[in-house]
């Protein structure tokens, strides 16, 4: 069976109106069209899509649980990507990038003798860096992807963009509960931390740059 233009649009509405993200409608859209090719011609369209809806889900009430089993696969594999990410920093040869950096940052804080607050505005774009980051996702979506509709790795994005401050929050209530007082001068933490920093905003673009190097603007 091939649908018509207002037939495809039909089924478009239901899904729209049906599942949330747009990896979880793309993946059945696609299902339900190829699906479609294989339904005899002398049975009406409708009837064609509930034998799909029903043959290969059950229940037009289990596409929401089908979209939940899509995004919890995508939540997943884009969290082990990350981590891979974060580990080929720790491995050679990327461990031999990390340590010559680390140094060079050392080099930097201890022979450029920064104030605190010139070391806190570095450190300050490093906890941005997140935040551009998922903007330029937004951004990228629309434009590249021309849809404002959720994707199901927004909310790890959310998360991923968040959490530098929220882990910065441990170390800060350290210091004032125990009256530590970090100097500008304490260069050995202040590369550490600044490396850590950059590592996690690296392995976050990484991840970033996955989800849109195989799409082109249409």
């Amino acid at each position: 069976m091939k649908p018509t233009a207002q037939q495809i649009k039909t089924l478009q509405d239901y899904l729209n109106q049906t599942l949330i993200y747009r990896e979880a409608y793309e993946e059945i859209y696609d299902h339900i069209l190829t699906a479609l090719e294989h339904q005899p011609d002398d049975i009406p369209y409708q009837e064609a899509i509930n034998n799909i809806i029903r043959n290969d889900f059950g229940d037009p009430k289990n596409l929401l649980k089908v979209e939940k089993s899509i995004k919890a696969a995508l939540v997943n594999e884009a969290i082990r990507r990350y981590f891979a990410y974060l580990k080929s920093y720790f491995a050679f040869p990327g461990l031999l990038y990390t340590l010559i950096s680390t140094l060079l940052s050392y080099y930097f804080f201890s022979n450029a003798r920064l104030g605190s607050i010139s070391i806190f505005w570095i450190f300050a774009v490093v906890l941005i860096a997140p935040s551009i980051i998922w903007l330029m996702r937004l951004y990228n979506t629309g434009y590249l992807l021309d849809t404002t509709r959720k994707s199901a790795k927004d909310k790890l994005f959310e998360t991923f963009t968040g959490l530098p401050v929220r882990v910065l929050l441990v170390p800060f209530a350290i210091f004032k509960l125990t009256d530590y007082k970090l100097q500008s001068d304490n260069y050995y933490l202040i590369a550490m931390f600044f490396m850590i920093g950059v590592i996690y905003n690296l392995a976050l673009y990484q991840l970033y740059k996955d989800e849109f190097k195989t799409i082109s603007p249409q």
